[in-house]
């Protein structure tokens, strides 16, 4: 019985060919999902890991030692972050004080570390790295301070610090040898941790770097105090990978429990718990959204191969009759009628299953920016076999119609009429089952899980099979319109595509394979699209500059020193983080908004923005400089005041810390306070006049400001403080804080505050030099209320000039305000949080540059290309990239599909021809088709099946692994990716139908 299966493959090999290349198309299919998930992990895994912030693969512990004989951290370090991958860096410090040798020399109080591998990481401006015990190395600025050269030795003792904050001797000194000099190689890099080693603020300790110096120097400097100890444990970027995730995670955990048991209870944290959290999310999305095509792609494969066994077992029909005729059993007829397809298929399927894994490294190395080659056998799964075993379903369901069918019937040898009721109940089936996968989707609240997985397939296969229903009638009606006229050709194309069985099936075939190939498309262009706002509207500019933290006043100076119109720069500034769930809040210099930032709001332009944000104030702001401020008061009466002194509160401009200047005690009645303010040299803004009281109580006080006077002339006199409108008070949230009255009066600003019993009082008279409240711009869902948190963390009234829909940086969440009026509302002068400068396109290439010659550190650089390329390569994005190649592959299968429904006409009709080309009809006419009119009407329908499964599953596509606020696919993608890829689908099936067309008239030539 086998030897004769054989023998009959080997009769018809064509029949055997398409049913083996089929089969092959099928099982790589299959295997394509799998292995394409597998090879997306790698690559998800990879792109995850390569922009991560470094935090997230970093290691840190810090403790104090217990004592400074304690090395237990140290020595426990070599057992716990073993093998490759891991690279650590240890570190010890404490507080030192060295007295200058030279009379002309200033006391400094450095950090006095060790760190591993330093030397490697400073470039020495002279001399060279410390070697040996009681060596060191400072740094120039420090050499200047302490008027020391290279080769010099000095005494330093370890210090602590006095209750009036000054640095002090806690022991006897140690000599030690400066040996050179250095400056580090980058401030920003990993190495230096976060441990703040160059902040340029100035402080107490008279110094702003630290001294370097070998792990047995330090130990030598005596009756030192307990150290402050750090590790950090960098995770390389090739150590991550799919499978090495357990066990780097399992290597963590283990060395973050030992560290947290050690004397002196070790702070331990460590970002790699996040980067595994957005990994899982990243591979649980390919593995949820490959499935979304592959599951249509397979079933095509089914389709198609069930119309070729179909097509192949009605030519053997007069063969099969025979069998019947001569006695052979049904199982044996089975067998024989089966076998034939099945050999096939069965070598198919091996062969498919490799052809899947190598098709899926060819589309990973022209798809994936990352990735490796998946091992033979990732695709071997129960997908496969399931696959399979459709495949086999699918041909011998083919051929249960003619096996059933009568001998009598079968001997005939005349074609089987289409079924009246199997195709529609078909159709009815299809449609519930769409239904009911659209409502799990919808309702289920699972997503693309379960059987909402082919709610995509399968709604665009209900409705191409719904739309090919409907075609037939109008066809039918087109071939009779034609016959009237005597069109002949178009009267036999209708017909065929009509009255011919097995059309509608193939018509529903090619609607489907375009419909896959626009919804893919479609969904790849509306993440595509989305993708890009997001990059655009989270970034904010075309190109963003993350600098270390200076100042507010600074920056806003050294920016505008660098871009004095405003045309290419602007700085930004994190608002403080409200406690009462206030959005946040971005400062901006609005100046430059339309220069700068990617606004894009339809609504309202950069340029009405900067108008909204930055009107016209009462009156400008009040600048000193360092000479004597003399303020005229009448304290009227005071209750409850103890010790209560006049203090003002000025911003030098240039950056530098906030003055508080004690201005002398209150006297009751008429009083000048007079002092001078030696921060101011380079000038200051006055932010506030108050009465301060050192226990912080509150009391009652009624009194008249006159005037504010510096070289004897009035900065302010007698009628602008009458102005009551040029002055303003603190917020207050309610009756807790009490803050001042004002009113203007003949002879001043009068400020009064009475019944303070039981609250706390804020005397604060501020200029009016902001609008206030403060004009602020918010995202239309962002929920901003009628306040916000300033700079100094102080309450501050706002007025929402206008929303948008989204907001620079801050995308739907948020709002922002003017950078100079915020600055000018807060009182401490602080630096900026989350410093950035966002630049246009029309910044110069020496930018860069530029702000380094005015003093602002720049620690990183991003722009909208490489935030839009990481996002394309989180797991959505690397999924969807399937459900393209899924619709090509769809496309090639429908154009198989009617080169085999060709070529059986070329068969199935010789007679046809034959005698329509003896009654004279023209070869063109004889040998008309209805392929053309196939095409076009497949091609007409899917993008209408494509836009129903659009529009049902659009919300529920992923596009995101993080699930940002407010960012999902746009109901209408660009128009244009999606019209190639209709346009590709459709011209590759004319081509194959013009091809088809021109064989078939080839065969009337012939047989002519």
């Amino acid at each position: 019985m086998i030897g004769l299966v054989l023998s009959m493959v080997r009769a018809r090999p064509g029949q055997a060919l398409t049913a083996f290349l089929l089969s092959v198309f099928a099982l790589a299919a299959a295997v394509s999902a799998p292995v394409y998930s597998a090879t997306a992990d790698r690559a998800v895994v990879h792109s995850e890991v390569q922009s991560a912030p470094v935090g997230d693969r970093v290691v840190q512990a810090r403790r104090t030692s217990p004592s400074p004989t304690d090395r237990d951290f140290e020595n426990v370090l070599p057992q716990l972050f073993t093998g490759n991958g891991f690279s650590s860096v240890f570190s010890t410090e404490f507080d030192t004080l060295i007295e200058p040798a030279a009379p002309d020399g200033a006391e400094i109080a450095p950090r006095f570390v060790y760190r591993d591998d330093l030397c490697a990481h400073v470039r020495m401006t002279a001399g060279r790295c410390f070697i040996s015990e009681t060596e060191v190395i400072l740094s120039p600025a420090q050499a200047d301070k302490l008027k020391l050269r290279v080769g010099a030795t000095f005494p330093a003792t370890f210090a602590k610090i006095s209750g009036e904050g000054d640095y002090v001797a806690a022991g006897p000194p140690l000599v030690l040898t400066l040996v050179g000099t250095y400056e580090p190689l980058n401030k920003s890099e990993q190495y230096w941790s976060d441990l703040d080693y160059f902040n340029p603020r100035a402080s107490n300790r008279y110094t702003t770097e630290p001294m370097f110096a070998g792990r047995l120097t330090l130990e030598a400097v005596p009756q030192h105090g307990p150290e402050k100890q750090a590790l950090d444990v960098v995770i390389d970027d090739s150590a991550i990978s799919r499978e090495s995730l357990d066990a780097i995670n399992a290597q963590v955990q283990t060395g973050k429990e030992k560290l947290e048991a050690l004397p002196g209870r070790p702070v331990v944290s460590t970002g790699l718990p996040n980067l595994l959290k957005r990994i899982d999310g990243d591979r649980s999305l390919v593995a949820q959204v490959v499935p979304v095509a592959a599951v249509p792609l397979v079933l095509l494969c089914w389709f198609v191969l069930f119309i070729a066994v179909a097509a192949a077992t009605q030519e053997r029909r007069l063969e099969l009759g025979l069998f019947s005729l001569r006695g052979i059993t049904v199982s044996r007829r089975w067998w024989l009628a089966a076998g034939e397809s099945i050999v096939p298929i069965l070598a198919g399927a091996v062969a498919g299953f490799f052809l899947g894994h190598y098709l899926v490294r060819l589309a990973a190395y022209l798809l994936l920016s990352a990735s490796s080659d998946v091992p033979i056998g990732a695709g071997l799964n129960l997908w496969a076999f399931v696959s399979l075993a459709g495949v086999l379903v699918a041909a011998l369901l083919a051929q249960r119609a003619e096996l059933v069918k009568r001998t009598v019937d079968l001997l005939r040898n005349v074609p089987s009429r289409a079924s009246r009721w199997n195709a529609p109940v078909f159709e009815v089936v299809v449609v519930v089952l769409a239904v009911v996968a659209v409502v799990q989707l919808r309702r289920g609240g699972g997503g693309l899980t379960g059987f909402a997985l082919v709610a995509p397939s399968a709604v665009v296969i209900a409705v191409a099979l719904v739309a090919a229903r409907l075609v037939l009638p109008i066809a039918e009606v087109i071939g009779r319109r034609a016959a009237r006229r005597g069109r002949i050709g178009p009267m036999l194309a209708a017909y065929a595509l009509s009255r011919r069985p097995g059309t509608q099936r193939i018509l529903a075939l090619f609607v489907v394979a375009i419909g896959l190939t626009v919804f893919a498309a479609t969904a790849a262009g509306a993440a595509g699209d989305a993708r890009t706002r997001r990059a655009q509207v989270e970034l904010g500019a075309p190109r963003v500059l993350s600098v270390d933290p200076l100042s507010r006043s600074s920056m806003l100076a050294k920016v505008r020193a660098v871009d004095p119109d405003g045309k290419f720069a602007m700085a930004t500034a994190m608002l403080p983080v409200s406690e009462d769930n206030v959005p946040p809040m971005l400062a901006v210099d609005s100046r430059a908004l339309a220069s700068a930032s990617l606004w894009s709001d339809p609504k309202m332009s950069a340029e009405q923005a900067h108008e909204l944000l930055h009107p016209g104030t009462p009156r400008d702001s009040i600048i000193v400089d360092n000479k004597e401020l003399a303020l005229d008061v009448t304290i009227t009466s005071l209750g409850d005041a103890f010790r209560v002194h006049w203090v003002a509160v000025v911003v030098p401009e240039d950056g530098t810390g906030v003055g508080r200047v004690d201005l002398g005690k209150v006297v009751a009645g008429r009083q000048t306070y007079v002092r001078n303010l030696p921060m101011c040299v380079n000038k200051c803004r006055l932010a506030a006049l108050e009465l301060e009281q050192p226990e912080g109580r509150g009391f009652d006080a009624d009194m008249v400001v006159h005037s504010l006077s510096q070289h004897g002339d009035k900065l302010v006199d007698e009628a602008a403080f009458a102005r009551a409108d040029d002055w303003r008070v603190p917020e207050t949230p309610g009756p807790k804080l009490l803050v001042p009255e004002l009113a203007g009066v003949q002879d001043g600003l009068r400020a009064t505050i009475s019944g303070y019993k039981g609250a706390d009082t804020a005397f604060k008279i501020l200029p009016t030099d902001v609008p206030s409240p403060l004009p602020v711009i918010a995202a239309r869902t962002a929920g901003v209320g009628d306040h916000m948190t300033g700079f100094d963390e102080s309450r501050q009234a706002i007025d929402i000039v206008g929303e948008v829909e989204t907001v620079p940086r801050l995308g739907y969440s948020g709002g922002i305000v003017d950078m100079e009026y915020a600055e000018r509302l807060s009182t401490d002068g602080g630096d900026t949080e989350y410093a950035q400068i966002f630049l246009g396109p029309n910044a110069p290439a020496d930018v860069v540059d530029q702000l380094r010659k005015q003093g602002i550190t720049v620690s990183g650089d991003r722009s909208i290309g490489p935030v839009r390329d990481v996002l394309d390569e989180q797991g959505p994005a690397i999924a969807l990239r399937f459900h393209e190649m899924a619709g090509i592959l769809a496309v090639i299968l429908a154009v198989g599909a009617l080169w085999l429904v060709s070529s059986l006409d070329r068969l199935r009709r010789a007679g046809e021809l034959r005698a329509l080309r003896a009654q004279g009809i023209a070869r063109r006419d004889a040998a008309a088709n209805g392929y053309l009119a196939l095409v076009g009407t497949a091609a007409v329908l899917a993008p209408f099946a494509a836009l129903a499964s659009w529009l049902v599953v659009r919300e529920y596509l992923p596009v995101f692994s993080d699930n940002p606020e407010g960012f999902t696919a746009s109901y209408w993608p660009s128009p244009l990716p999606v019209a190639v890829a209709w346009a590709a689908g459709s011209a590759l099936l004319v081509v194959a139908a013009v091809v088809a067309g021109i064989r078939l008239r080839s065969a009337t030539q012939r047989r002519r």
